[in-house]
């Protein structure tokens, strides 16, 4: 049959990446909305951008260690049957985790100077609590029912695929986000600084031809090698993935609230007035009145501050 040759059309069933899809499908309009908010006020705010950037690090660092063990040091029969599942589809153009640490070495470029000094921060780092949580899971439920690693595969990196396009055009608006360096211009920054949303250095039309080929794979791959109870098991942790990243992200805006709380400055003022610019759960008329009260309010800080001095 051509479906099983082909990447599968969206309104056929018997595809896992569409049951994937069907099974999640609150999970994945939940977080999209909240991913878009968020995204677009980690663009006013570099350090939260970083924060981001930082914590899916982990996340894809972990997912990679369990598919580099299974390809390369199957236990059982289990693990086996991921490997060979794997094989058809993972290459390493789909790697993330060495992606984002060349955009973390770029962003962290004033603090760590060195591969090395990085590579010691990111080791040394004790992640928060959902975070922690998150890579902990990763490790866990791959170990215990190694097909699972597929939900993985689907979920973070087709969605990457998908959207990392556009969070790349985004960014190349706002090259304030990264360090400045004298030697470069803000567009030849900005490209050193994307990685991780960018699959091939080749063009669009490499990419399109990357993820139509991973797609494809993965379909001739999940469709007859998995059982009907491995595939629910795909479909469950498909969901668990959503919340967990839903977690993630609202865990970093907690703890930068936190942090701010206690520091009347430039950067608290501004945090609340796009944080409540960009809810959903105000009118257009409170978003305005929101924002000109924190433009005066800015205003008066920076009298207050110059007055202390003068």
């Amino acid at each position: 049959m051509a479906t099983t040759q082909t990447i599968p059309s969206p309104t056929d069933v018997g595809a896992l990446a569409n049951r994937i899809n069907l099974y999640t499908r609150d999970q994945h309009n939940k977080i999209d909305a909240q991913m878009s908010v968020r995204f677009a006020f980690a663009m006013k705010h570099g350090f939260i951008y970083r924060q981001g950037l930082l914590a899916f690090y982990y996340v894809f660092d972990a997912i990679e260690q369990e598919i580099d063990r299974l390809l390369q040091d199957p236990r059982d029969a289990a693990e086996c049957q991921a490997r060979d599942i794997l094989l058809q589809f993972w290459a390493d153009d789909f790697r993330r985790s060495s992606k984002i640490f060349q955009d973390l070495e770029l962003l962290y470029a004033d603090v760590y100077s060195t591969r090395e000094s990085l590579t010691a921060f990111l080791n040394q780092r004790e992640l928060p609590r959902e975070q922690q949580a998150f890579v902990d899971y990763i490790h866990a439920s791959i170990r215990a029912e190694p097909t699972t690693v597929l939900a993985y595969c689907h979920v973070l990196y087709l969605a990457l695929f998908a959207g990392g396009r556009v969070m790349r055009s985004t960014i190349y608006r706002h090259t304030g986000l990264f360090p400045h360096f004298p030697d470069l211009t803000p567009q030849e920054v900005v490209r050193k600084g994307t990685n991780f949303f960018t699959f091939s250095d080749d063009g669009v039309d490499a990419e399109n031809k990357l993820r139509k080929e991973y797609k494809r794979g993965y379909e001739l791959a999940t469709r007859h090698g998995l059982s009907e109870d491995q595939k629910l098991r795909v479909l469950e942790v498909s969901k668990d993935i959503f919340e967990w990243n839903m977690r993630v992200v609202t865990e970093i805006g907690e703890i930068n609230r936190s942090q701010l709380m206690g520091t009347l400055s430039f950067r608290l003022v501004t945090f609340f007035v796009e944080e409540w610019k960009y809810s959903t759960k105000l009118t257009k008329r409170q978003k305005t009145l929101v924002l000109v009260a924190g433009v005066l309010f800015q205003l008066f800080l920076a009298y207050w501050i110059l007055s202390k001095w003068l």
